[in-house]
């Protein structure tokens, strides 16, 4: 068991929160609009990556933290259903959010055949699902604490 980053996992969850707040000012948009702006789909596509990968980037930390896995032989769906194992969030959040691991990918590595319908979805959902993961970590950071 190693100690677990508390500087490094804050400072990801509020970049979290910083680009939610961004996801969610596209999130009342209709389809159609979201297809006008190709800059605007973009802005979202990235916002929806960060978010994604500060997230992945969280589960490691903390799976680090109380585990002793080879971290790279983990696919980042794998990291998700992980955290929901180890309790740093609800096992039925994380069977969500694994979903989105692969999506990150997408974005990531795939942007020129984007599909735009898989895209309106992921900001739909991330700007619900999201907050309850952060919600569900900043618990167990707190649970943490209190056990120190």
């Amino acid at each position: 068991m190693t100690d677990v980053d508390l500087k490094g996992i804050g400072k990801k969850l509020i970049g979290m929160n910083r680009r939610l707040a961004r996801l969610f000012a596209y999130h009342s948009l209709t389809f159609e609009e979201y297809l006008q702006d190709e800059d605007r789909q973009a802005s979202i596509e990235r916002y929806l990556e960060i978010v994604i990968q500060a997230a992945i980037d969280i589960n490691k930390m903390l799976i680090k933290h109380v585990e002793n896995i080879d971290l790279e032989k983990l696919t980042n769906t794998e990291v998700f259903t992980l955290a929901g194992e180890l309790g740093f969030i609800s096992s039925e959040l994380a069977t969500q959010l694994a979903l989105s691991a692969g999506f990150r990918n997408v974005l990531a590595h795939v942007y020129d055949d984007i599909n735009p319908e898989i895209t309106y979805r992921a900001l739909q959902l991330s700007v619900v699902q999201y907050p309850q993961y952060i919600q569900q970590v900043q618990t167990y950071l707190n649970l943490l604490e209190d056990d120190e």
